[in-house]
């Protein structure tokens, strides 16, 4: 569990460079650099992976305390849960990148699983308590 936790925080900082990274070529790096900056050249794709790093923000919490709970009282085995999460929020960034949210209902498909397994992990959580 303590390998997957390290590995959601390098993508979670990966996802801090997504919208300045798919917009360089239209929007210099100085710009970026101060709060001032006008990014406003930013590309749709950019502006896509701020969406999707905006959602991973809201769960992201929640995952965080239900895994480390998991690893702290060693009794509760939320590791299947955890590694579906992880992947469903991979599927939910590659859906923004390709602008597969265009379509109805593709959203929900992917992002509401997600939901359901952290209910999933904590209700796990709370029968060991």
């Amino acid at each position: 569990m303590i390998d997957l936790i390290i590995y959601v925080g390098m993508f979670y900082i990966l996802h801090l460079f997504f919208k300045m990274s798919f917009s360089l070529h239209k929007v210099p790096f100085v710009k970026w650099t101060y709060t001032y900056g006008d990014t406003s050249n930013s590309t749709a794709l950019s502006s896509r992976m701020v969406l999707a790093s905006d959602n991973l923000r809201q769960s992201l919490p929640v995952f965080f305390v239900f895994a480390v709970l998991s690893e702290v009282t060693e009794g509760v085995d939320n590791l299947m849960l955890a590694q579906t999460w992880f992947g469903l929020r991979v599927a939910y960034l590659l859906g923004a990148a390709f602008d597969l949210y265009r379509f109805k209902m593709v959203r929900p498909v992917i992002w509401l699983p997600s939901i359901i397994v952290l209910v999933c992990m904590g209700y796990n959580l709370y029968l060991y308590s």
